[in-house]
């Protein structure tokens, strides 16, 4: 009922990914998780070097037989190296975000990979597709973490879908449960894919998941304040301690806010500990020891529909049961 044509050609069942939450947020446990139920697990490797990314994604294949993607963040990338990585380990599906992905189209499908980009308009979706990429996966402004989209998911994903059809189109932002899913097919979409919810799950390793659930889309925030890192770059947060006292001091640039280079926790990375500096793009994870209040809390305005904490393939499974009535009732 809910398989789509992307299904077909990816050979999943379910139109339901995980997004790729970079820094290995999405890591091995959770993608494969959610291939196992079905769907399209997504490691996020942005900001990870080759040899973790090479790691992650052969671990993934130790848990799971089914296709899965590797998702890069193009800005934090210092050379190809990653991206040779994964398609030298021939990952089924390659998200590229925030770049031209067209250098690494003839490369990736000689290996057999499809290669997706993740854009915020129907403009730069428009571009992606000239560049033959085999989707696009289109952001709502409503999405968490970086957050390339400028308008609402309900505007610009038929936008989208209208302009590169027929081009598959995967939504994402301000989905979480299965109605934001039917909507999406509706709209025509070829599959969603979600981060708060999936950020909420047992098998994420971020460090903050009580927060998100207690949280409401009016408790996230819009901003560019979390720089260290990647500069520039639009984001949606959770408003915490550091986001406050930043908005009550006027908003300060880059290079006059208070705390500059203080160093608010550490955790674990790539097999190596790594020092957070207050607005590092780096959110808290497992293992990580500092101040929830001094750190980015990435969310997006989903996170009003999400109240709990499970495992991804629930998660999965209850996506599909609600969609699947929705859809068979419509």
């Amino acid at each position: 009922m809910l398989t789509t044509d992307l299904c077909r050609t990816l050979g999943v069942e379910l139109p339901i990914w995980n997004a790729g939450m970079g820094g290995g947020l999405a890591g091995p446990a959770l993608a494969a998780a959610v291939s196992n139920a079905g769907g399209l697990g997504v490691l996020g490797m942005g900001g990870l070097p080759e040899p973790v990314v090479r790691e992650q994604v052969r671990e993934t294949r130790m848990l799971t037989d089914r296709p899965f993607g590797v998702n890069l963040i193009m800005p934090l990338l210092e050379d190809d190296t990653p991206i040779d990585c994964c398609l030298e380990e021939r990952v089924p599906v390659l998200v590229l975000f925030w770049g031209d992905p067209g250098p690494y189209v003839e490369r990736a499908h000689a290996v057999g990979t499809r290669l997706v980009s993740q854009v915020g308009s129907v403009a730069e979706a428009e571009a992606a597709a000239r560049a033959g990429v085999d989707a696009v996966v289109i952001q709502g402004v409503e999405a968490g973490g970086h957050v390339r989209g400028v308008e609402s998911l309900s505007v610009v994903l038929p936008a989208t879908v209208d302009a590169v059809a027929p081009l598959p189109v995967v939504a994402s932002g301000g989905i979480a449960d299965g109605r934001g899913l039917a909507a999406a097919l509706t709209l025509g979409a070829q599959a969603v894919s979600l981060g708060t919810r999936f950020l909420c799950s047992d098998e994420s390793r971020a460090a903050y998941k009580d927060r998100v659930v207690a949280a409401t889309a009016a408790d996230t925030y819009y901003t560019t304040l979390f720089d260290v890192g990647w500069p520039d770059a639009t984001h949606r947060v959770l408003r915490n301690r550091v986001v406050d006292e930043w908005v009550a001091a006027g908003s300060p640039a880059s290079g006059q806010r208070e705390g500059e280079g203080e160093v608010t926790g550490k955790m674990p990375v790539g097999g190596q500990t790594i020092e957070l500096p207050r607005y590092s793009i780096f959110m808290p994870m497992d293992g990580f020891e500092g101040d929830l209040d001094a750190s980015v809390l990435y969310a997006g305005e989903s996170c009003s529909l999400v109240n709990d904490v499970r495992p991804a393939a629930d998660i999965v499974a209850t996506l599909t049961a609600e969609a699947g009535a929705l859809r068979t009732a419509g």
